[in-house]
């Protein structure tokens, strides 16, 4: 690594089980190899009818990244928030650290040699010969919860990722496999260091922060797609305008503390041209990177980053995505914060509608663009994750108009628009 230092996965905390768990083993792969997770204690798989699956930060506390996926739902349970399942089941893998957690895993468990190369999805290095990636773990826990003859009534499978979690998680949206037909999958992800970027293409920092010519490895992968390796279809391999047709139409909410402003995390060139030194900055360039790239009619408006040029690949997109972006207006990097807030609970919960929280002066919630994936309900026949619009102060709600039949129709189309254009 060059044009910087990272903070992130230099410390880690004690693995604790935290009231209200238990410390298991799931199975990874065919092979024998286990990923360590914090699991409800006593889970009701009859009836629970959501499961939420926490990634830790960068100190791989997945102790306490539990408990924060928990509380959130126990507080929502005693508000009584619509669709919230009371069954529902809160798990938190740990990505062991093959340098920071000796003594701490066991022979079967995954670890990483890497402190950092889980957020990449990349190959675990233990146990001795393993095959199995961090994609692969996160693979796991959806089959594990579309096992229809564990989980009869399971319909939603949320998998929620902050910090060096989000980073994975951001990634994993991207390249991960399509999910059962049976369970419906949202991917959220709260202020990442970085994200992946389907171009070559950066928004413009001031070149005393960080500079292209200088920082060579800025669209390797997990920045880019160069040098990718982690191709989970690699038997039939992908092209980055083929991810993006997948990533956006999936039903993805980023999350973005506000007030985090802190340079602190990735601090190489590669995450600084992703936007300057603040996680808040470079998601909301990402933010405009998408829209600009899929040509939605989203507004805009204050969304600062500057590009020189991006492609036009409305071809796949159809001028519409299904993302949805919240900031969250009082938060800084804290996970607590992020999903405990009003909006947090909303992307958690809710199959309806979802506010936006903060937006720039001047934005307007008219022309929305996004296109909006369908959820699971637990009781009835499935109902539409709505986009959400807010002013530019605080949040409010708009519904959303197109249904998941133009969904499908739109992605199978964009599909083969794709194929046709990489022939």
């Amino acid at each position: 690594m060059s044009g910087g230092t990272s903070s992130e996965g230099e410390d880690h905390g004690p693995i604790n089980k935290p009231s209200g768990a238990n410390f298991v083993d799931l199975p990874v792969g065919t092979n024998g190899d286990m990923i360590g997770t914090y699991w409800t204690a006593n889970p009701k798989n009859s009836t629970a009818t959501h499961a939420f699956v926490m990634i830790h930060g960068r100190l791989r506390d997945g102790d306490k990244y539990w408990k924060v996926m928990d509380d959130a739902l126990t507080n929502a349970v005693k508000a009584k928030y619509p669709g919230v399942d009371k069954d529902a089941i809160v798990v938190a893998p740990e990505y062991f650290s093959t340098k920071l957690n000796e003594g701490q895993y066991n022979e079967h468990e995954l670890g990483w040699s890497d402190v950092n190369a889980w957020q990449a999805g990349e190959i675990a290095t233990h146990p001795k010969g393993t095959t199995a990636s961090a994609f692969d773990v996160l693979d796991a826990f959806v089959a594990e919860f579309a096992d229809q003859t564990k989980y009869p009534a399971m319909k939603n499978v949320t998998l929620v990722g902050h910090g060096g979690g989000g980073q994975l998680m951001q990634r994993y949206a991207v390249v991960g496999q399509s999910p059962p037909s049976n369970v419906h999958v949202r991917y959220i992800y709260g202020d990442p260091s970085s994200s992946v970027y389907f171009t070559k293409d950066r928004p413009q920092v001031k070149a005393s922060v960080a500079n292209i010519s200088s920082c060579p490895m800025y669209n390797t992968w997990r920045y880019g797609f160069a040098n990718f390796t982690t191709d989970v279809n690699p038997t039939s391999p992908k092209l980055p305008i083929d991810y993006f047709a997948q990533y956006i139409q999936r039903d993805v909410v980023s999350m973005i503390g506000l007030q985090d402003v802190k340079s602190s995390g990735d601090e190489y060139c590669m995450a600084q041209l992703q936007g300057g030194p603040k996680r808040r900055d470079r998601n909301l360039a990402y933010w405009k990177y998408i829209n600009t790239l899929a040509k939605t009619n989203f507004d805009l408006t204050g969304f600062n980053a500057t590009f020189k040029h991006l492609p036009d690949w409305s071809n796949v997109s159809r001028n519409v995505i299904a993302h949805r972006l919240i900031v969250i207006e009082n938060a800084d990097h804290d996970a607590a914060l992020v999903f405990g807030s009003a909006e947090g609970r909303a992307a958690l919960f809710s199959s309806g509608t979802l506010p936006t929280g903060w937006r720039p002066v001047g934005w307007s919630a008219a022309g929305n663009g996004q296109r909006v994936p369908s959820a699971k309900s637990g009781t009835s026949s499935a109902s539409n994750f709505d986009s959400g619009s807010g002013s530019h102060a605080n949040s409010s709600r708009a519904a959303g108009t197109l249904r998941i039949s133009d969904a499908v129709a739109l992605g199978a189309a964009a599909t083969a628009l794709s194929i046709v254009l990489l022939l």
